[in-house]
């Protein structure tokens, strides 16, 4: 495996902090200013195959929040969200997960995630969900839905126009993107990584603490269904990403008719949305976390994780149902991926997007299989 990486802005802090919320506290007065500018970390993408290019969701405090980046040239290039109306100073910080591409491939989708903490969001706007139009590089606002709560993840039903929320406080909300209407906003208590939709238009999610079992939204019914299924460990695979967050870590819809699951713990599951049965199929790699789940066109599904020191790569068969063991991410120059929070498969090139990085700005990873 071929290991490269890719810096927007190289900034490196004078001390060390675990994650993103903590860097900010850690820096001097002085600092700080420099740090809100240069300091990104790459949380979400998409490709764009008609343009062939990356869009990357970050983490920046001035509301860089979204990104080009050429694969060919390895060149950034800013969108500049932070220079629009539609950007809320001090509050909006990220496009955590749920950066969509439409059918058509001509605008993207998202919602806004914050840093700030609540005793800054209440009784303000919340987080906004936001169309992009690619060729115009203009910025909408699609509303804001939900008063002092912000947007962790997003699923979008491009057919019925709506929008899957899953927020901050671990509220479930459905959002009619045309109307700019709120049709339900349900406290979960409980929020997976990224949510998903099965094949039938079905979106998933997490709920309950001390029972973390799955919900299924069905729009066709307007009616909410908790199937009888949990997984195992499931109340100690919650609260690992981040306090109050559930048992998912990465969620896809397979395009064989079942889901699969990864868990905070690094287990990998498949789900069956019909029987709602699960099948453990194994532990890609002995660390936890495993947030970076993607199919490839060869048909694996890639999987990249791990936390302790250097995030590893393996991929899954679902032919031969086995693991292929891919390797750390590592540079030659000793440089190596510390936590990765997505990943995109294009031809057989991996894209990873790291965060949290203690020391730096965080960078876009790539690795030839």
């Amino acid at each position: 495996m071929n290991v490269a990486y890719h810096a927007y802005k190289n900034y490196k802090m004078a001390s060390s902090a675990e994650t993103d919320e903590e860097k900010m506290s850690q820096v001097s007065a002085q600092e700080a200013a420099q740090a809100r500018e240069s300091l990104y970390s790459f949380v979400s993408m998409a490709y764009d195959k008609k343009r062939k290019v990356l869009f990357l969701g970050t983490t920046h405090r001035n509301g860089d929040i979204l990104l080009e980046f050429n694969p060919q040239t390895g060149a950034f290039t800013s969108c500049g969200f932070g220079k629009t109306d539609i950007f809320c100073p001090g509050r909006d910080s990220k496009i955590h997960k749920g950066l969509t591409l439409d059918p058509d491939g001509e605008a993207l989708y998202f919602g806004i995630a914050s840093l700030s903490p609540l005793s800054d969001t209440i009784g303000k706007p919340g987080g906004a969900v936001v169309r992009y139009d690619i060729e115009k590089r203009a910025f909408t606002s699609l509303g804001r839905p939900i008063l002092g709560d912000y947007i962790q993840g997003t699923c979008f039903d491009f057919h019925r126009g709506l929008a899957y929320l899953y927020t901050d406080r671990g509220n479930f909300g459905v959002y009619d993107m045309k109307n700019q209407k709120l049709r339900h906003l349900e406290a979960m208590q409980s929020a997976p990584h990224n949510g998903c939709i099965d094949s039938e238009g079905g979106v998933w999610g997490t709920h309950s603490p001390g029972m973390q079992g799955f919900f299924r939204y069905n729009p066709a019914s307007d009616r909410f269904e908790f199937p009888k299924c949990v997984l195992p460990h499931a109340n100690s695979a919650a609260n690992i990403m981040y306090p109050g967050a559930g048992p998912v870590d990465g969620f896809i819809n397979g395009g064989d008719g079942f889901l699969y699951v990864a868990t905070p713990l690094g287990d990998f599951y498949r789900l069956d949305p019909r029987t709602s049965e699960l099948m453990y199929l194994g532990k890609p790699f002995s660390d936890r976390r495993l947030p970076g789940v993607a199919i490839g066109d060869d048909g694996w599904i890639y999987l990249c994780g791990g936390k302790t020191r250097t995030s590893m790569l393996s991929r899954y068969s679902r032919k031969e149902q086995r693991f292929e063991y891919l390797g750390a991410v590592e540079h030659p120059d000793g440089t190596h991926l510390h936590y990765a929070h997505e990943i995109v498969v294009v031809d057989k090139t991996l894209f990873i997007a790291e965060t949290d990085n203690p020391t730096r700005s965080g960078y876009l990873w790539e690795c030839q299989v």
